[in-house]
C-alpha cells in the first residue's frame, strides 16, 4: 500500500472512530501522568511513620477532577513493596483527613490549596503538581508537558522536609531538580 493510502486509511479510521489526532495524542498525556505517578510509588520511600500500621496501604489521593485518575484505576491494588495501593479519587475534602502518601490536586480545586495546607497538616506527602511554579511554591514534583514529551521537575528540599526519600535513579530521570535557598540579607 502507497503512504498515501496507508495515510488515507488512518484519516478516515480516526474519523469514523470519532478520534482525532489531537484526541489520541490528549490521551496519551493522560496516560503519560498516570504512569508517572505510578512510578513514583516505586520510586519513594516513606519512613514508617507516614502509615497508621505495618499493613496500611499506599494512598493515592486525586483530590477534584483528575482526568488520568482512570488510568491509575487499573493499578489500584497492586504491590508496591509490601504495601497495597489505593486509588482514592475524591472531590471532599474530609475523604483526604485520614492521610496520602501521593496527593494530586485538580485544576477545579487548586484554589482551595492554600485552606486545604492550612486545614489537614500532613507530613510525609509526596504533593505532585501541573503548574508552573509548583515546586517553587512547596511541591514536591511537577509534571510538564514539553514540546514533544511529558516530563517532571523535582525539589528535593521539599521532598526532605516531607520526610520523603527519593531514588537517585527518579532524579536521574527529572527534567530538573531543584533545592530551595535563602539569600543572606545581611
Amino acid at each position: 500500500m502507497s503512504p498515501l493510502k496507508t495515510w488515507l486509511v488512518m484519516f478516515f479510521f480516526c474519523v469514523f472512530c470519532g478520534n482525532t489526532w489531537a484526541d489520541i495524542q490528549q490521551e496519551k498525556a493522560l496516560q503519560a501522568k498516570a504512569i508517572f505517578i505510578y512510578n513514583f510509588a516505586n520510586f519513594v520511600e516513606w519512613p514508617d511513620d507516614a502509615f497508621l500500621s505495618t499493613n496500611s496501604p499506599l494512598k493515592v489521593c486525586l483530590y477534584g477532577s483528575v482526568p488520568f485518575g482512570i488510568f491509575l484505576d487499573a493499578v489500584n491494588g497492586t504491590l508496591i513493596g509490601q504495601r497495597q495501593l489505593m486509588v482514592v479519587r475524591t472531590a471532599n475534602i474530609e475523604t483526604l483527613e485520614d492521610g496520602c502518601q501521593i496527593l494530586f490536586v485538580g485544576q477545579d480545586k487548586r484554589a482551595q490549596l492554600p485552606d486545604f495546607w492550612s486545614n489537614i497538616k500532613y507530613v510525609y506527602v509526596l504533593s505532585v503538581g501541573e503548574q508552573e511554579g509548583f515546586v517553587d511554591n512547596g511541591g514536591v514534583i511537577n509534571i510538564l508537558r514539553t514540546t514533544d514529551r511529558v516530563q517532571f521537575q523535582i525539589n528535593i528540599s521539599n521532598a526532605l522536609e516531607q520526610g520523603l526519600f527519593l531514588s537517585s535513579d527518579l532524579l536521574s530521570l527529572a527534567r530538573e531538580v531543584k533545592r530551595n535557598t535563602t539569600k543572606n540579607t545581611e
